[in-house]
């Protein structure tokens, strides 16, 4: 058997699973999480943004793109509990959907690339593939509903 066996449900779910974990990823590198603008009333100053991100921090004048302050260590010293929260989840969630991700792999491989008559010998290590997709889909749906309530909390 060969590929023609892949459903393209099942494709599809693989691809959004793949484009979950890039969200996540992207998400989890994004450098600003808050942006706090301090306005100044001189006009011979600058207003100051500070994007505050889960692993950096960076001040910046409007206008410009390069950091006046670029801290690389602040994530170590982070004393608001929905960012802690958020670097502890992130993580956690992106290895909850790479798993699942593996696991819908191995299920898609298991549907389409085994022979139609298992043998008895390796009958014992036969992988349900339905049960590969439940359990993957589960998996999926922990990490996204884990972001989701970390995200409606901040």
């Amino acid at each position: 058997m060969g590929c023609r066996d892949v459903h393209a449900a099942t494709v599809l779910s693989f691809l959004c699973g793949i484009a979950s974990v890039a969200g996540l990823f992207a998400g989890t590198l994004l450098p600003n999480w808050r942006k706090l603008r301090l306005i100044t009333f001189n006009r011979n100053e600058k207003n100051l943004t500070v994007y505050t991100g889960l692993w950096v921090k960076c001040a910046r004048y409007d206008g410009s793109s390069d950091c006046l302050v670029y801290d690389t260590t602040w994530y170590s010293s982070v004393d608001q509990l929905d960012l802690r929260v958020l670097q502890f989840a992130l993580p956690l969630s992106i290895v909850i959907a790479m798993g699942a991700l593996l696991l819908s792999l191995i299920g898609m491989c298991n549907t389409a690339f085994r022979s139609s008559v298992p043998n008895i010998k390796l009958a014992k290590c036969l992988v349900n593939s339905a049960g590969c997709h439940l359990v993957a889909g589960l998996l999926f749906f922990l990490a996204g509903s884990l972001n989701t309530c970390n995200i409606l909390e901040s």
